[in-house]
């Protein structure tokens, strides 16, 4: 695979994390959002760019965990049988808000033992780590390089 010189960090929410921690496959869901917002940010991510969850501010803005972006699938664009998309219940999540982008990544790096703290005034869910790494963030490339080099990834159904 053939990538950028330089990848892009995006930092995407995960309320408190436990379903994010509880997922079964390789993927992450959000809310299309009004008019289908979200889908527009998510067209920007590229293959191989490094995604981190974060808990949101309320559960204490931690970076919990770290992967590589392969793609995304709508569960809108598959409204009579899913083939690339899950229900909630099939990832193991409780609740039934419709988080209809499904985010798919590789490399599911576990960093919440780490304490990487990242407390960000703004309402997006899916954020450019550039736009926010002056603001007291951690430095996310050096992180990135770290886990890549001592640790191994999490193993999650494909």
């Amino acid at each position: 695979m053939n990538l950028r010189q330089e990848l892009k960090h995006w930092i995407i929410r995960v309320k408190d994390g436990e379903n994010f921690k509880n997922s079964k496959h390789p993927f992450w869901g959000v809310k299309r959002g009004n008019g289908g917002g979200i889908k527009t940010i998510v067209n920007k991510i590229k293959i191989g760019d490094i995604l981190w969850f974060m808990t949101s501010k309320k559960y204490g803005g931690k970076l919990i965990g770290m992967s590589e972006y392969t793609c995304y699938y709508d569960r809108y664009d598959e409204p009579l049988i899913p083939i690339h998309t899950y229900s909630n219940i099939e990832q193991n999540w409780v609740g039934d808000e419709d988080w209809s982008i499904q985010i798919h990544y590789t490399n599911l790096y576990t960093t919440e033992k780490q304490n990487l703290y990242a407390v960000i005034q703004c309402s997006g869910v899916i954020l450019e780590y550039e736009t926010f790494k002056d603001k007291g963030l951690p430095d996310l490339h050096n992180h990135y390089k770290n886990f890549k080099y001592y640790s191994e990834p999490k193993i999650l159904n494909s």
